[in-house]
């Protein structure tokens, strides 16, 4: 049991970091150019480095497995396209009390509840905006976690990636 607490604590203190200091290699955005179309890539630029940064590690780690589904890419590239803006101390205190995130989420307006509500709706949020920039059904569904039953299989892919990455 100390030991899944330790690898989780080194999984998520990694997390953090990477999230004040993301990096982004000008060869990594070539799957972006390559996949999204370009209303779908205005989603991509508009996510936050450390979203985008995410992004790329969830579609390289599906890339390596095999994957060449172009909606499972598209999904794992745009998955938390809905986020927006959240400091860091919002997403930290979502992993260590996600209630109160919750609870103080707020939608409208531009402060740090408004940030909240964006994190904790990020998936319905960045379906929404998925669907009006052209994404296919399976697409939005995928971002959305909500698919019909013969197509579990690939969200699984996709939540099994993320959590991964």
């Amino acid at each position: 049991m100390a030991d899944v607490r330790w690898r989780r604590g080194l999984y998520r203190g990694r997390q953090v970091w990477q999230a004040l200091r993301p990096r982004i290699e000008p060869g990594e955005l070539s799957i972006v150019d390559q996949t999204l179309s370009p209303s779908l890539r205005q989603l991509f630029d508009r996510m936050e480095r450390r979203d985008q940064r995410h992004a790329l590690e969830v579609t390289q780690r599906l890339s390596s497995e095999g994957t060449s589904d172009n909606d499972l890419i598209i999904a794992a590239l745009l998955h938390d396209c809905g986020k927006g803006g959240v400091p860091v101390w919002i997403r930290i205190a979502k992993v260590l009390a996600p209630g109160w995130v919750r609870r103080m989420a707020r939608e409208g307006g531009d402060d740090w509840r408004a940030a909240a509500f964006r994190l904790v709706h990020h998936a319905e949020l960045g379906a929404r905006a998925a669907e009006e920039a052209g994404a296919s059904s399976l697409t939005v569904a995928l971002i959305r976690g909500e698919v019909a039953p013969s197509e579990t299989g690939i969200l699984a892919r996709l939540i099994a990636a993320d959590d991964a990455s």
